[in-house]
């Protein structure tokens, strides 16, 4: 795709060159050719300027609609969502795990407390997480009992089997206390409440905060062996896509957690309608079937 005003700056550099090319030559050259040439090539330049302008215009409106068309479309789907997701997951206990570097969407929050499921808890994983410090592999290794020359994939998933340990009720208090005190995570919620599922927040922006493979991939491993189901989601747009390496383990994904499409998706997939849904080249349909029921259909 062109950059229309890279394309026009470049444009007006050449003007200059060759407003300058026309003003020394003449001084020096005074040769009436040269200049004739360099005048038509001026010409040729300033049309094709006049003709990129007018198009940058053209798109920059069909931007500005385009947008407007999308906001409104969103404001439908917000207004319909309530109908489509009401009471499906009445009694559903949740924990929602932040493995990214995004924060909670308030539509999904909210599309859950519509459907009546409760989020008991809230996890949220930091920077430490990254493990660039070596005194904090140290310590994990001696914390987990294991080699000195263990990878920092092999701690994170050593860790993550902690913190999914201890979502679910299982891990010893001062398991929590090493994590939490080692700013690994941080916790919020009740985990003495039994889950029916876990909702994984993904997605990252820096290839720094990139832990699919290693974190995310601990944690769907414990709670799969406890059978407690898990979903993958992150927003529409990021720089770095955790769902393929979702997608491996066989768990529902939604990658458009952000709008209400999304947030429609990952109820009814949370109800039973598994699958991979959103808008990216992984998703493979755009949403569930949609209960006609919520429609008034029959």
């Amino acid at each position: 795709m062109i950059d229309l005003k890279y394309h026009i700056t470049s444009i007006v550099a050449v003007f200059l060159a060759l407003g300058l090319g026309i003003l020394i030559g003449s001084s020096i050259v005074g040769d009436n050719l040269l200049v004739d040439q360099q005048k038509k090539i001026i010409d040729r330049l300033e049309e094709q300027f006049y003709v990129l302008r007018d198009r940058d215009k053209k798109l920059e409106a069909d931007n500005e609609y385009k947008d407007t068309i999308i906001k409104n479309y969103e404001n439908y789907s917000q207004t319909v969502l309530p109908l489509l997701v009401a009471d499906r997951l009445k009694g559903y206990k949740v924990a929602v795990i932040v493995t990214g570097d995004s924060e909670v969407p308030a539509g999904m929050a909210g599309a859950l407390s519509t459907a009546g499921a409760q989020v008991v808890s809230k996890t949220v994983v930091l920077a430490n997480m990254y493990l660039d410090s070596v005194e904090l592999r140290e310590s994990l290794m001696g914390f987990y009992d294991l080699k000195e020359d263990t990878s920092r994939d092999t701690l994170r998933h050593y860790v993550a089997g902690s913190v999914a340990a201890a979502i679910n009720g299982q891990a010893d208090p001062s398991i929590i206390s090493f994590l939490e005190q080692n700013n690994l995570v941080k916790f919020s919620g009740d985990n003495s409440i039994p889950i029916n599922g876990v909702i994984l927040l993904g997605g990252a922006n820096n290839l720094n905060s990139y832990l699919a493979e290693s974190f995310d991939q601990g944690l769907i491993t414990y709670f799969n062996n406890e059978g407690i189901k898990v979903f993958g989601v992150e927003q529409s747009q990021v720089g770095h896509s955790y769902i393929p390496a979702y997608q491996k383990n066989n768990i529902s994904t939604v990658d458009n957690i952000d709008l209400s499409p999304g947030q429609i998706s990952l109820v009814l997939a949370m109800e039973g309608e598994a699958g991979n849904y959103g808008i990216k080249a992984t998703a493979q349909k755009f949403m569930p079937s949609l209960p006609l029921s919520s429609l008034g259909g029959r």
